[in-house]
């Protein structure tokens, strides 16, 4: 039988005490090192979380508050804690919650809530994500929305009624001035006055209309410019003869300040016509006594008008809303002059199309001066302005248009020899080409020995036939002169698009001199 004693003591020792408490000792403390990183861990993602993040027990007292809720909540820990939340917790759903800050702004939070075990209690997992900024851009959606509906409700109400008006409007004058005239038969010196009287009211309803459908165009940016060379003070002697009347009636002295050289401009010789009517109407009607003055200045990067009067003024606090639709200010009660209030915010949209600024000075019993300015454009400028403005709508209606240029040669060499007589040879023949075109949009710039003919919707095919049409009347013309028989010698190139889109954009380019 063999003995085993020996090995037991070999096999089956049991280990010493000191090493079983070494080896428990080393586990738990890997142990309590594993739970603090894995609690370190956990606790940086909370603290690090965007989201709020609370637990709260059965009674809805806080037992946890993470950093983000105290800040989402503007409160500390110690405010926190121990406290009621103070919102019904419903797990499962999602809800809304709102709260107020110290600063009286409201903070919208979307709140989710689970149940969970807190310390071996019941508890909630509240979770709350700040969607303050998500509600306001919200509300601002609904607002601009709701802006834009009452918007176009508005104007075309205004767009219905006014044309709805016009067209009954027109019959009807046409029938008074009929009676007036005494077409239909003879009437009495009192039904005349009284006739005079609807007449003049029509008149009035008429302007009225107009200058709601011109708001209208204006802040819908339907007003299509037609600029061109202008020159202003032509312009500015003739608004002066159309008005003459009206202040003499008022014993009121209309003077023009004028520079003796033409000041000439790029603009919309009818909608800048519509400004000096307004505003020269509007210093006329009031001003009791003394003179209104139209001027305009030549500078170097812009041309400055300007129209003083020396009637009622306008206080200062409403200055700020001098340029407000249906607002008029020194207004009178009883028989005058009336008017809708919209005038000068039409005057500010229209100068504002052309790319200038308007501004208004006044004081109560001294007057006003309006004041605006218009840009200075170099040909280059203005031509780019052109073509641009064709590629885009060409673009965007998918149609088309061709450019026909026509370039004198040895233009520098003629302007030597006689620039009086060339200059007056290239406005002859600038004219001529402006009679020789036919549709409405056609249009022609010049510039130094070169005419630019635009033709909107101008096919390639087409163009030939036109650049036929012009080169025979430029012929005809140079042939007549015998300055320029002898002399003139025009070169011509066509550019359509879009098969010359690329040729096109070189010529819109900024770089282009």
């Amino acid at each position: 039988m063999v003995n085993f004693a020996p090995f037991k003591k070999i096999f089956f020792r049991p280990p010493s005490p000191r090493l079983f408490s070494a080896r428990a000792g080393a586990e738990i403390e890997g142990s309590i090192r594993r739970l603090a990183e894995a609690e370190s861990r956990v606790s940086d993602l909370i603290g690090k979380n965007a989201d709020s993040i609370l637990v709260v027990d059965r009674s809805g007292t806080v037992l946890f508050a993470s950093p983000a809720a105290q800040a989402f909540f503007e409160k500390s820990e110690k405010e926190f804690l121990g406290r009621p939340f103070g919102f019904p917790l419903t797990g499962g759903q999602l809800a809304e919650i709102e709260i107020s800050g110290p600063d009286g702004l409201v903070k919208t939070g979307e709140m989710e809530v689970i149940d969970v075990k807190w310390r071996g209690a019941p508890a909630s997992l509240v979770t709350i994500r700040d969607i303050s900024a998500r509600k306001q851009a919200e509300q601002l959606k609904l607002e601009v929305e709701r802006h834009i509906r009452l918007e176009k409700l508005k104007d075309d109400l205004i767009n219905t009624v006014s044309h709805e008006l016009r067209t009954p409007l027109a019959i009807t004058k046409e029938a008074i001035s009929l009676v007036l005239e005494k077409v239909p038969g003879e009437i009495n010196d009192q039904q005349a006055e009284v006739l005079g009287i609807a007449n003049k009211n029509i008149e009035r309803l008429a302007r009225i209309i107009n200058e709601l459908l011109d708001v209208s165009k204006i802040e819908a940016g339907k007003v299509d410019l037609k600029k061109d060379d202008i020159d202003l003070s032509a312009l500015i002697r003739l608004t002066a003869q159309t008005f003459e009347g009206k202040a003499r009636d008022k014993g009121l002295e209309l003077r023009v300040e004028l520079p003796e050289e033409p000041i000439l401009g790029y603009a919309d010789e009818d909608k800048l016509s519509q400004i000096f009517t307004n505003l020269v109407d509007n210093a006329i009607k009031f001003t009791s006594r003394g003179s209104v003055e139209i001027a305009v200045r030549d500078g170097e990067e812009e041309i400055t008008c300007r129209v003083s009067d020396t009637g009622a003024g306008i206080a200062r606090e409403d200055l700020p809303r001098i340029f407000d639709k249906f607002t008029q200010f020194g207004r009178k009660d009883g028989p005058g002059d009336r008017g809708t209030g919209l005038g000068l915010a039409i005057v500010k949209g229209l100068v504002e199309l052309h790319g200038g600024t308007i501004r208004v000075e006044s004081e109560l019993g001294r007057g006003t001066t309006v004041s605006f300015s218009l840009p200075k454009m170099s040909f280059n400028a203005i031509l780019k302005e052109n073509l641009s403005a064709m590629v885009q709508e060409a673009a965007e209606r998918k149609s088309v248009f061709s450019l026909l240029i026509f370039a004198v040669a040895d233009f520098s060499r003629l302007i030597d020899e006689d620039r009086e007589r060339v200059e007056q040879a290239m406005k002859e023949m600038a004219d001529r080409l402006r009679k020789s075109l036919r549709r409405r949009g056609d249009r022609v710039l010049y510039n130094e020995g070169r005419f630019y003919l635009l033709l909107p919707e101008t096919k390639r095919s087409d163009a030939p036939f036109v650049l036929e049409r012009t080169q025979e009347n430029l012929r005809q013309l140079i042939a007549a002169d015998e300055f320029m028989k002898d002399r003139l010698r025009i070169e011509a190139k066509i550019l359509s698009y879009p098969e010359d889109a690329v040729e096109l954009g070189k010529w819109i380019t900024p770089e282009r001199t």
